[in-house]
Parts: structure tokens; sequence; C-alpha cells
């Protein structure tokens, strides 16, 4: 029985040993330290007013929550202002208002292959669904619309980031 319980015992370690190993060479690691978010609660698809189910595809916070950690591209609509005041981590801006002179910046750091997420202000802004139909249009099939954006990020108390460049910085 002694025995026994020691192999026990020793097999966790090697085992508990090889799992992190495992882990820390791993390109899709997990975090041993930082903070996890509570992305379980499902909610409820808002649709926009202008929304057109043939052309449009919204994403529920889980979804949008997701294809962030998978390192999707998310598209802030909103003023530059509003953007440098907090957006999503790792987000670009392209205010849809001011396209043309945007585009010429972002166009470079995206591939037609691309997951791009679109998102505005809120669930009284549609510049994200706009947003996402003129890249379907130009190219870039695989775009989708967050609606209800940065507010129902916030909500779900998920990271964000404030400034813009490389003065940026997460809260």
């Amino acid at each position: 029985m002694k025995k026994t319980v020691i192999e026990a015992v020793l097999l966790t370690i090697v085992a508990t040993i090889v799992a992190f190993a495992v882990n820390a060479v791993s390109p899709n690691d997990i975090a041993l330290v930082g903070t996890w978010y509570d992305n379980r609660v499902q909610v409820e698809l808002e649709v926009p007013p202008s929304y057109y189910e043939e052309m449009d595809t919204l994403l529920t916070m889980h979804q949008a929550f997701t294809l962030w950690n998978d390192g999707a591209i998310f598209i802030d609509t909103r003023e530059p202002y509003e953007f440098e005041e907090g957006h999503i981590p790792g987000a670009l801006n392209l205010p849809f208002e001011e396209w043309d002179d945007y585009w010429g910046d972002i166009e470079p750091l995206l591939k037609t292959d691309d997951e791009i997420i679109c998102y505005c202000g809120g669930l009284d802004c549609e510049l994200s669904l706009f947003a996402a139909r003129e890249l379907i249009t130009i190219g870039y099939p695989k775009a989708y619309i967050f609606f209800g954006g940065i507010h129902k990020w916030v909500g779900a108390d998920l990271p964000l980031e404030v400034g813009c460049g490389d003065e940026a910085e997460e809260q």
C-alpha cells in the first residue's frame, strides 16, 4: 500500500512537470499569471436598425471575445479622440466618417483572408455595420460587426487600452 501511494505521488509530480514544460513550449500556452475574464455570459444579439440579414454578420459578446483572444483584427470606427479615451486592446482606428483619410494607413495592415471585427460606441451607433459592409464590398469577406462595441466590452469588464500607437497602455 505504501509503495502504491509513493508511486501515485511521484506520477503526479512527473505529470505536473511535463504539463508545465509542454505549456511553456506550446505556441498556444496558457498564462500562469494574468487577468482572466469571465466571458461565460451569453447575451442575446442586439440587431442594428439598418441590419440586412443577407449581407451582415453580427457577433455576440462571446464570439467577439473569442476572436479577440484568437488574434482577429479589431477596427474601431469611432472618432480618434474617442479611440484614445479607450479602445479594445490592439484595435486599429478607422473612423468611418473619415474613411478616405485613414484607409491608406490601415489597408497595408490587412489581408483579404483576415477576420476583421468592426465596432463602434454602442447600441445607438451603426458605424461598425457600415464599415464592415464597405470592407466586404472592397474584398474582405470576413468582416464582421460587433454591434454594441465598446459599450458591451466595458460592460463585460474586459480590458481597455488608452491612448494610441506606442503610447497606448492597457487598463
